[in-house]
């Protein structure tokens, strides 16, 4: 159903910051969409074109009617894939699958249609972070997009989606579980998780102790995504970014360093774009939080 609040919502934040575009490229969530590497026997384009869609079948889990498809071959240059390559290995074709749900896409056309707004691309989120955080990076680097209500985990390697993972706990569920251990309503839960993060002073220690289960199951998820990448190309991941509302959680970034053992940082997707120099605090601070964003902006220029 058309939410109303959002059209109003959207609106609104139009008319305050004086938007007069009415176009727009549009993220959509990694859980409504279907990502994966799989590989078919070396053929021309226009035989791709025919053997793709009949092989997605086996990957995509739903009636390929029920999504629109698209894909890349991947160029052989752009990989550096294990040393061990055999000859069989090197007579196939990787290609990127992607698969959205036309559902979803046909929900927010309509809502940005009743906003006035023409949707001009859509995209999966994961595509936007990279082209704002990225760049030209050749060793694999995992991306943990730390949203409200979920968790997605993404392996890049040579600029290249290779494994997409999503944990459905968010940083909304450490808010909840304060709410709920220390008897406190929602908005206090939330100041206290914003105030104190993962603090290892004692004083904070009853907070922290509430938190803590679930950031380790989530960064656990993390592991594995990286074990399994490491098992099927022999490539290890070198560097991990944090993005996303809850990246901004205090000694996350520590806590992520400790746990993988690898370089760390949150994400700084304005040092893509030139501003003036005054908002350079304001833009690190909430950079985390425009990942997306601001990657979609780029894709339009």
């Amino acid at each position: 159903l058309l939410d109303e609040r959002v059209v109003s919502m959207l609106g609104d934040i139009m008319k305050e910051a004086k938007i007069t575009s009415r176009r727009a490229a549009v993220s959509l969530p990694l859980r409504t969409s279907f990502v994966s590497i799989i590989k078919v026997p070396l053929m021309s384009d226009k035989e791709l074109a025919e053997a793709v869609p009949f092989e997605a079948r086996r990957y995509v889990p739903v009636p390929l009617s029920e999504v629109y498809l698209d894909f890349w071959p991947i160029p052989k240059s752009s990989i550096t894939r294990s040393e061990n390559e055999n000859l069989a290995e090197k007579k196939t074709l990787e290609i990127l699958l992607v698969a959205i749900h036309k559902q979803s896409v046909e929900k927010y056309t309509a809502i940005l249609k009743e906003a006035g707004v023409e949707v001009v691309a859509f995209e999966i989120e994961n595509f936007s972070a990279e082209r704002a955080l990225i760049g030209r990076e050749t060793a694999p680097v995992l991306l943990i997009d730390f949203g409200a209500q979920s968790m997605r985990l993404t392996i890049f390697d040579h600029g290249v989606i290779w494994l997409t993972h999503n944990v459905e706990r968010g940083s909304q569920d450490f808010t909840n579980a304060i709410s709920q251990s220390l008897s406190i309503d929602f908005e206090r839960a939330e100041k206290l998780k914003r105030d104190i993060g993962l603090s290892d002073r004692p004083e904070h220690r009853e907070v922290v102790n509430v938190m803590m289960p679930l950031a380790e199951y989530n960064f656990s998820e993390g592991l594995r995504v990286v074990a399994e990448y490491r098992r099927q190309t022999g490539r290890s991941v070198k560097k991990i970014i944090l993005t996303g509302g809850g990246a901004l959680l205090k000694g996350l970034v520590d806590f992520s360093i400790n746990k993988f053992g690898l370089e760390c940082q949150l994400a700084s997707p304005f040092s893509k774009v030139n501003y003036p120099t005054f908002l350079e605090p304001a833009l690190k601070e909430i950079g985390p939080s425009f990942s997306n964003a601001l990657g979609l902006a780029l894709r339009e220029i």
